[in-house]
Order: C-alpha cells, then sequence, then structure tokens
C-alpha cells in the first residue's frame, strides 16, 4: 500500500528524475551520524524486544514521509521496506510505539538535536542568513494541542465560555504550549530548542528558561541577533539577553505605553531618516522609517534604541470582476539594542519583518505539513511502570509528547537542510520539500532495486 505522498510522487513526468532512499541515508550517516544517535536512545521498559533504536527510526522516518499519525506508520511498516532499512527486530504496530515513546529518554534526542545544528553550523548552512555578518535567531510560542476531556499531570487549565441552548456555559479547557528558538533569514531554518511552558506559568518564564538551557547547550556565540514580539517587551527579557551578550529586535506595541508614546512625541517633530520603495512580487511598498536612541525602559538603568516604520501597501485585488488597485497603511515599530552605526533603520526593519519568518516557516509549516499539533500521546495511559519514591510499582511520566516534539525537530531541521543544501534535483527541477518527501515514501515503497552479482558482466 502506497502513502499518500508516494502516489502524489509517481504523478510526475516519467523522464523526470526522482529522490531515491539510499541517496539519502547516506546523506543522514555521512553528515549527521544518525545511527550512532540512534544506538545511544534509551526507554523504560526492561528487556524490550523491539530496540528503542529501531522505535525512534521508524518515527524519524515517518516525520521525513510527512506521515499524519501513528496508523499511517504503523501501514508502511507492514507493507513498505522501512523495517529492512532501519534495521528492526521485526514490524510493530500502534501499541509498541505507544508503549516505548511514553518513558523515552528526552536526553539523547536534546543532545542529537544540538549535534545537528552544530554540524549544521560549521558546514556553513546558516551563512547565507547573516545581517552584517550576524546569525539571527527568532523565539516565539505555540499552542500544541488542547481539549476539553483528555489530560495529563502537565497539562495548563483555563476556563472558556460556550453557549449550549441559548445559555452561557463555562468549561475547563487543558492545553499545552511551548516556546520554541529557531534560526531565521536563511535558507536552513532548523531549531534550536524548544522548552514546554509548565502549568500555571506565563510564555516569558519558559522563554527565559529557553534561554538559559540554549547558552548551556551552544555557548553565547552561536547566535547574535534574537527577533521576539512584543509579549516580550520586558525589563527581565532584556535584563537576561544583556547578560549574553547578545542583541534583540523586539516588536513595540502599546503595551509598553510610556516608550511608545515619548518615542511618538520625538518622531512627529521631524522629517523621516529614511523614505524608499520596495517591490515584492506583486505588492509595493513606499517606507518612511525613523529612528532614535536613548530613551529609558522601564526600571532598567540602560537605554534602549526605537525604531518607527510608515508604510503603505499598493497592490491589486479583484472586486465586482474588475482589477482594482487597493492601498493600506501599516505601522510598525521595534525596540532595540542594535547600534545604528552598524544597523541602519532599514535594517532593523528588515529583521523585524524577518520574525514572521518563524511563524511562516517554523510553526506554520510544522502545523501543515509534519503534523506537530496532533496531540502523539497525550494522556496515553499505555506506559512502562517504574519504582516510585516509596518503593512501590507505578507509571513511569509520560514524555511521549515531548519525545515526538523531539524526533519532529530533528526531522525538520535535517530535512530542511537536505532540500535546501544537498539536493542537486532540487535545485535543478524545483521540487518542493513535500514533492521530495513523497519521492522518498514512494521509493521505499517500491521493491528495492536486486543487487548486481560481482561477476556479473
Amino acid at each position: 500500500m502506497r502513502s499518500r505522498f508516494g502516489v502524489l510522487a509517481l504523478m510526475r513526468r516519467q523522464d523526470e528524475p526522482a529522490h531515491d532512499f539510499p541517496s539519502f541515508a547516506r546523506y543522514l550517516n555521512k553528515g549527521f551520524d544518525l545511527r550512532r544517535h540512534a544506538a545511544g536512545m534509551r526507554d523504560a521498559r526492561h528487556n524490550p524486544e523491539i530496540s528503542p533504536s529501531s522505535v525512534f527510526l521508524a518515527l524519524f522516518h515517518s516525520f521525513v514521509f510527512r506521515n499524519p499519525s501513528f496508523q499511517s506508520l504503523e501501514r508502511d511498516l507492514k507493507d513498505t521496506y522501512l523495517v529492512d532499512w532501519i534495521g528492526a527486530e521485526r514490524p510493530f504496530g500502534d501499541d509498541t510505539l505507544r508503549y516505548s515513546l511514553c518513558g523515552f529518554d528526552t536526553g539523547p534526542l536534546e543532545d542529537m538535536l544540538v549535534d545537528v545544528n552544530q554540524r549544521l553550523k560549521r558546514s556553513k548552512a546558516f551563512d547565507d542568513g547573516r545581517v552584517q555578518g550576524r546569525l539571527v535567531v527568532a523565539i516565539d510560542g505555540i499552542e500544541v494541542l488542547s481539549s476539553f476531556s483528555r489530560r495529563c499531570e502537565f497539562c495548563s487549565e483555563r476556563t472558556v465560555k460556550h453557549k449550549e441552548n441559548g445559555y452561557s456555559v463555562k468549561h475547563t479547557q487543558y492545553f499545552h504550549r511551548g516556546v520554541g528558538c529557531q534560526m531565521v533569514h536563511g535558507n536552513v531554518t532548523s531549531f534550536l530548542g524548544f522548552e514546554w511552558q509548565l502549568p500555571g506559568e506565563g510564555e516569558v518564564s519558559a522563554a527565559l528558561r529557553l534561554l538559559d538551557r540554549i547558552e548551556q547547550r551552544y555557548g553565547t556565540r552561536f547566535f547574535d541577533i534574537i527577533l521576539l514580539d512584543a509579549l516580550y517587551a520586558q525589563s527581565p527579557v532584556l535584563d537576561r539577553i544583556e547578560q549574553s551578550a547578545w542583541d534583540v529586535v523586539i516588536s513595540l506595541k502599546q503595551n509598553c505605553p510610556d516608550l511608545y508614546q515619548s518615542a511618538m512625541r520625538l518622531f512627529i517633530h521631524r522629517d523621516p531618516d529614511t523614505i524608499f520603495t520596495e517591490r515584492r512580487g506583486h505588492k509595493t511598498y513606499a517606507c518612511k522609517i525613523w529612528s532614535t536612541e536613548g530613551l529609558p525602559f522601564a526600571e532598567r538603568t540602560g537605554t534602549v534604541r526605537v525604531v518607527r516604520s510608515e508604510e503603505v501597501l499598493c497592490r491589486n485585488r479583484h472586486r465586482d470582476g474588475k482589477l482594482d488597485e487597493f492601498a493600506s497603511d501599516h505601522e510598525w515599530c521595534w525596540i532595540t539594542t542594535l547600534p545604528q552605526a552598524q544597523f541602519p533603520p532599514l535594517a532593523v526593519r528588515n529583521l523585524g519583518h524577518a520574525r514572521w519568518k518563524n511563524e511562516n516557516n517554523g510553526w506554520m509549516d510544522l502545523s501543515k505539513h509534519w503534523a506537530f499539533k496532533h496531540g502523539f500521546l497525550h494522556a496515553c495511559h499505555h506506559r512502562p511502570k517504574g519504582i516510585d519514591s516509596q518503593g512501590n510499582k507505578a507509571p513511569v511520566p509520560n514524555h511521549g509528547l515531548m519525545a515526538v516534539s523531539f524526533i519532529a525537530l530533528i526531522a525538520f531541521s535535517i530535512c530542511c537542510a537536505f532540500v535546501q543544501r544537498h539536493s542537486k534535483l532540487v535545485k535543478r527541477y524545483h521540487f518542493s520539500a513535500i514533492a521530495v518527501a513523497g519521492q522518498l515514501a514512494a521509493w521505499i515503497s517500491s521493491p528495492p532495486p536486486r543487487p548486481v552479482p560481482a561477476d556479473d558482466s
């Protein structure tokens, strides 16, 4: 049985080359030492018949093929040659995946994600996205799943109002949120880390904990500039970033009224520093940009720089069967610690808009094409037992959702590097990332080529 991506891959022109799985496997093992990392995976099972390495490799390749669920992976393990390629002991099903992943050790998974990014940086995969010689990341949160019925010990809670029979009724909703750090402003947009938001905790607290973890695993010089949403325009965030000698660009809105009004009073009485027109595809931007330094922020002793951009977006749109020109006004403000001598107002404006790449090329891509919001193993009770603090047997903490999320981010980062940097077919034939996934899935679904004997002339 072929996957839906395999069927799509077979619909290409017959004379058009396609990616084969052996070359992709060689890239995985030579570039990222996949087999060595897989051998170090651990879970809470005792003497399992199916090793944690096989479970990891199966789920990793499932994300490579863009399978949407464990049931789809189970079909691939039965009906394709995936079991032979990953070296699994035998075909296994959904129950084995759940039982293993719920007790998975997330430490080796995080180690592998760090090693993948370090290898990418050593190979200069991020250099095409440098801005004035500096690497840029974006940090933002995402709600992974929500439910009114299923909950686990790590769930956050909130009250949601609904209309039932004409009356307003309150219900408790359980949800999971996390904060991720992603490389942006380049072709390879891998994730450096991911931190789950604890129950009752705000997004900023999780982001500060993520920054501590990233500094511990990567050091302070792995990247240089951080892009943040307006939610992070707070003194603790600026103090933490300044502590590691990073620079920052943060969206400024009405949530900082004193700073916002002080900057507006300065800008309104003078001409803009930069005026220009920019065309992107069918859209034209007419921009005016102001910049000022030395503004106080809250109770901090240091000062910040504020950049403001007024933009008129002109584009064509169809109304009543006619093509009309449509213009809309937009205003943007940013707080930054970047010096004006090295980063003029236009550079700060471009960096501020680059934060949306985290939404479009990160969370949106993961949600739409990688099943990141599927809610794998959330509130799953089918998990191994261990010895608790009182010496009694009890189910181990459910790490299934965390483990699956790490494996998805690892596959996302490696596949992004393969498509953007390694594949010659992508450059020649302009295959999309989804098309490449479909070609690999189609290859593993078909009988592998018969080996040619050594004495065959």
